[in-house]
């Protein structure tokens, strides 16, 4: 029996495919063992030409329903970063919806996390040849 994998570094890991089609469209992570409240709710994206995993209300928001827009799958460290280069661009409109959050979050809780830190070197060089 397949468990889920178990958090590196405090860090969750998840696959999100659309639902229509079941495109890749995000690698987020999440922290479920966060101090705070709201830290462990929150799904942070990557944003690629950023090297940036961001907090995304909206994605937040879609996680926590399980139904919406996307199918969350938790995934192990190495297959996210089996993935990492080939996540999608961020489309300078969504960008703009995930740092002005309209629900489940303030402006100040849209903090960032580097790719390096979060993942690793491998993950970041793998980022950095795609720009």
């Amino acid at each position: 029996m397949k468990g889920r994998p178990v958090p590196v570094r405090g860090w969750e890991f998840w696959r999100l495919e659309t639902v229509h089609d079941a495109a890749l469209a995000w690698l987020a992570i999440t922290r479920p063992g966060a101090r705070a409240p709201i830290d462990r709710t929150k799904v942070w994206t990557l944003v690629p030409g950023l090297r940036m995993f961001i907090a995304n209300w909206f994605v937040t928001e879609d996680h926590a329903h399980e139904s919406g827009l996307w199918v969350h799958d938790n995934i192990h460290i190495g297959q996210a970063g089996a993935i990492v280069g080939e996540v999608p661009e961020v489309s300078k409109a969504d960008l703009d919806r995930i740092v002005r959050p309209e629900r489940c979050m303030t402006l100040d809780q849209i903090d960032r996390h580097p790719v390096l830190k979060v993942m690793g070197r491998r993950a970041d060089e793998a980022l950095k040849r795609r720009a």
